[in-house]
């Protein structure tokens, strides 16, 4: 029976060598980066060195990365920094976000914050002028992912923060989780416009446990303790995830062009087969296999009469690693970002997502489909 990983939204096989690196790197050096003796002096230096390296992949300043503690962290910090405001006002919130953000403006709501969510339309994109839109005199942060984690919807940033730009007084900063976009799209944050943005090492086969935030300005966190990352993220530095990240993130997005066209082709061979089984679909329907509006390196896939939960056992029976959405909301019977689509809850709930990565071959896509097509006409109700 093969392992097939189909799974790599979820998280990306670590690069061994990058690993190994890494950790030869910390050993080398394994004082506290913090220190002020000549073994913390060089343990920082080293520190600094991936600060640097991660920058040039986002194509800004060191002094606007900040390590955190992976993407969730990275998603929370600017916006539960508002909670040091005196006064709450209001944010605006695309319904279609990770849990690391959707749920912490949640928290915002609790102490008083008013959060108005804007949907997306059937294709999963939505319109920076609804967003621009709902934005009021007081609102702090409007918030809006680069890649959507569920449907790979990849979302107009770059217009929005233009739209932004065009509003009189004050403007909100525009905080976007780009998680599913570095080393997979082109993304970068002083380009696209963004005031905050978020990363993750392991979705790009680096170490789990480390993160990055980009700010554009200076960002008083609510977080407090020993005044690491300049008091945006205190705690001791994560010396080899900071090290695993940035080997990882040059990595992808030195190879990007290349690896992203043989993404494409390989997500396009994924729908057409998709569409060969009869009643399965994509979601949404609307996406076609050449649509460049969608990332090449995931689909949300519908099997009707078959629930989601079961088509994953199923696969994974046969050898096949997928999800049923984000990895993040499993257990979950809501579909949140299928239903704020307008997606029916009959294909809501029966929707999975395959995800693949630079290692997947077209053998593996040809032999998913023929364990799909044979899973489906054989358990759907």
């Amino acid at each position: 029976m093969p392992n097939i990983y189909l799974d790599w939204a979820s998280t990306a096989p670590p690069h061994i060598d990058i690993l190994e690196t890494a950790l030869r790197a910390a050993a080398a050096d394994p004082a506290n980066p913090s220190s002020i003796h000549a073994g913390g002096k060089s343990a920082r230096a080293v520190f600094e060195k991936a600060r640097d390296g991660l920058a040039a992949c986002l194509g800004t300043e060191p002094c606007k990365v900040f390590f955190t503690s992976g993407g969730s962290e990275a998603d929370a910090i600017p916006i539960l920094a508002l909670l040091r405001r005196r006064r709450a006002g209001s944010i605006v919130l695309s319904a279609i976000e990770h849990p690391a953000a959707f749920e912490q403006a949640l928290v915002l709501e609790r102490f008083g914050w008013k959060v108005r969510i804007v949907k997306p339309g059937p294709n999963g994109i939505l319109d920076p002028g609804a967003l621009v839109q709902a934005v009021e005199q007081d609102t702090e942060l409007v918030i809006c992912m680069a890649v959507n984690n569920e449907t790979g919807a990849i979302q107009p940033v770059a217009r929005l923060a233009e739209a932004l730009s065009g509003i009189a007084g004050k403007r909100p900063r525009l905080v976007c989780d780009a998680v599913q976009a570095l080393g997979k799209i082109p993304f970068d944050p002083e380009r696209l416009g963004v005031d905050c943005a978020s990363f993750s090492a392991h979705k790009i086969g680096g170490p789990r446990g480390i993160g990055a935030l980009y700010s554009r300005t200076p960002i008083e966190s609510l977080m407090v303790g020993g005044g690491q990352e300049r008091g945006v993220r205190p705690g001791t530095e994560n010396l080899q995830g900071a090290v695993g990240f940035a080997l990882a993130s040059a990595r992808s997005v030195n190879g990007l062009e290349e690896s992203r066209l043989r993404a494409r082709d390989l997500m396009e061979r994924l729908l057409v087969g998709i569409r060969s089984i009869s009643g399965a679909l994509a979601m949404p329907p609307s996406r076609s296999p050449c649509d460049d509006r969608f990332s090449p390196w995931l689909a949300s896939l519908s099997f009707p009469g078959l629930a989601a939960e079961t088509t994953v056992r199923l696969m994974s029976d046969s050898g096949y690693f997928l999800s049923a959405g984000s990895a993040c909301s499993s257990g979950k019977k809501e579909r949140r970002v299928l239903d704020a689509m307008g997606i029916p809850e009959e294909l809501s709930l029966a929707s999975v997502r395959v995800s693949i990565g630079p290692a997947t071959t077209t053998d593996e896509i040809d032999g998913a489909l023929a364990a799909f097509d044979e899973i489906y006409h054989r358990y759907k109700t």
